[in-house]
């Protein structure tokens, strides 16, 4: 065990000989006075290079800062309260119910954050962004996820969970899913609706006039499967989804005017019965991340048997590379699914070919629809 003096002492000494040692660009070996622990000077080739790291560290630390702002102003629905002709701090205070004198520290931040603009004094107007994403009325509101603070603390707790190995929540259960999906989907639903577009349309090239019967597992507001049925009026959907869940499904279809291509299948994707070659496409639209390894290795032969032959099954991911060096976002997400699920995880391509090759689906290749964003389609014979 290394001791807590050995960390204090080595970082000590690190800043003492750092002129001498490690600005030149080499590090020498030494021990630590305590625990005799053998330790090297990390190598800075200049003063630059030390204080951009430490930038890069101190901007890190301080990430929560702003979304913490962030959230907060959308749980007093500052945006929405500005929106509806609030534009001085006391007539936004007293819109949201809270002191003056913290909402104006909280305005100000928000227009150093570039979400409102302040022209003149104590008068506060939306930016485009703000107007176009975060007012609750608007169409394309994105803050639904924030509204309470379940990510938050499931953060929060990351420590106790990297000790313990168990979510502080799980979010992968019925009950929890139902409370906690709502939310997420309706923000979740703007944010990937313009890549679903896109990748509709590579699904559907070649095939606009034949007749397609697409299942859209775990399907959440449908955003994945609902631009297939916009594209093409051939397009049959079965929306499976835990009941309460599918009731939003519901809305979001009639909203976007194909709910008469849409059946719903309710249950849990886990006991849920999906038949016998019935489906030309199987969607599995950011589930796999939460179910698990073993869960989706099961989901995978059950998807086998319900498809036609040549029927696909499309699988919409965070996917880090085969070594897990990278990229950031897919191993940073893996301990979201930490604090938030049982067995949760992100998975490698080569993890998904493997695991398709065992359910007797054995085409499985990466499919590039815009730059920085590929699915991996799995093709039975």
């Amino acid at each position: 065990m290394i001791c807590a003096s050995f960390i204090v002492d080595c970082t000590r000494l690190l800043f003492k000989s750092r002129t001498s040692s490690a600005l030149f660009g080499y590090s020498k070996q030494h021990y630590c006075a305590y625990c005799q622990h053998k330790y090297r000077y990390p190598v800075m080739t200049t003063q630059d290079d030390r204080e951009q790291q430490l930038q890069q560290i101190n901007r890190i630390i301080h990430g929560y800062t702003t979304s913490r702002t962030l959230m907060t102003a959308i749980q007093l629905s500052i945006f929405t309260h500005i929106a509806q002709g609030n534009h001085s701090v006391e007539q936004v205070a007293q819109a949201a119910d809270a002191s003056p004198r913290a909402v104006n520290k909280l305005l100000d931040a928000l227009v150093g954050m570039e979400f409102l603009k302040k022209d003149k004094p104590n008068h506060y107007e939306l930016l485009p962004c703000s107007a176009r994403f975060l007012v609750k009325s608007s169409p394309e509101y994105v803050g639904a996820m924030h509204e309470n603070d379940d990510h938050w603390i499931a953060w929060s707790n990351l420590n106790k969970v990297v000790k313990t190995g168990q979510p502080c929540m799980t979010v992968d259960q019925e009950k929890k899913a139902e409370e906690f999906f709502p939310h997420l989907v309706r923000s979740l639903h703007q944010m990937s609706l313009g890549r679903a577009n896109r990748l509709a349309e590579k699904l559907l090239e070649g095939k606009q006039d034949v007749a397609l019967e697409v299942i859209d597992i775990a399907c959440g507001s449908g955003v994945w499967s609902i631009p297939l049925a916009e594209k093409c009026s051939n397009v049959r959907v079965t929306a499976q989804d835990f009941p309460k869940v599918l009731e939003l499904t519901k809305s979001y279809a009639q909203h976007h005017g194909v709910d008469q291509q849409f059946n719903y299948l309710p249950g849990d994707l886990k006991t849920v019965d999906l038949g016998q070659q019935k489906y030309d496409i199987a969607i599995l639209g950011n589930i796999v991340h939460s179910e698990g390894e073993k869960s989706s290795k099961i989901l995978f032969q059950k998807l086998a048997k319900a498809l036609k032959p040549q029927g696909r099954v499309v699988v919409i991911d965070m996917f880090p590379n085969n070594d897990r060096t990278g990229p950031a976002y897919p191993l940073i997400f893996a301990l979201n699914m930490l604090v938030n699920t049982t067995q949760g995880d992100t998975f490698t391509f080569e993890e998904y070919r493997q695991w398709f090759i065992e359910a007797n689906i054995p085409h499985v290749f990466m499919l590039e629809v815009v730059p920085d964003f590929s699915v991996i389609i799995a093709q039975v014979s």
